[in-house]
């Protein structure tokens, strides 16, 4: 029977960034992509835009660019070396991964992805806040968050502490700090 309920999801950060991402999906398309879902903005004055889906299978020169919405590229590959090429093929990689039952081709992803985080089997966005995070493109920092920020966030730091203040019993040679010696030097 399905879902008699709509679906429930929320706007964009601004009415120009929803613009932005429905601009993105018809250049898209006006580079030769193929729409599979049209985006649609929902009620001018809001950030609400429904899901876009474009094949760009053989589309060329397309810029590389993120976009932050609801936006789903799919380009398609003869083989998996391929994918992962394509795969590689950006200067971003803050995220990759396989949604496949096949364990050996994780493993290779794994392996040659150049991406903050790799997946198998689960969603591709997002990430768990017990783990590092963070892309070794331009879309990342190069320092992992969750448990790690602490490597990024601190220093080195060590300290002695006494609370009396007490000349050493030996001092060092030519240091003299008797009353009678720093009267002399005066």
């Amino acid at each position: 029977m399905g879902c008699q309920r709509p679906a429930v999801y929320g706007g964009l950060i601004s009415e120009q960034a929803a613009k932005n991402v429905y601009h993105v999906w018809r250049e898209h398309v006006a580079r030769g992509g193929r729409s599979l879902l049209d985006p649609r903005l929902v009620r001018a004055g809001t950030s609400l835009l429904t899901p876009g889906i474009v094949d760009m299978t053989g589309v060329r020169n397309v810029p590389d660019e993120e976009v932050f919405g609801p936006l789903l590229c799919i380009w398609r590959y003869d083989d998996f070396d391929q994918a992962i090429a394509m795969a590689n093929a950006t200067r971003y990689g803050l995220s990759c991964g396989l949604i496949s039952p096949e364990r050996e081709k994780f493993d290779q992803l794994l392996l040659e992805a150049r991406a903050g985080i790799v997946n198998w089997n689960k969603p591709l966005t997002g990430a768990a806040s017990t783990a590092p995070f963070g892309g070794v493109g331009a879309s990342g920092n190069h320092r992992a968050s969750a448990w790690y920020a602490a490597d990024y966030c601190a220093w080195p730091m060590a300290s002695l502490e006494t609370p009396a203040i007490v000349l050493p019993e030996q001092l060092s040679p030519g240091l003299d700090f008797t009353r009678e010696k720093r009267h002399e030097s005066a």
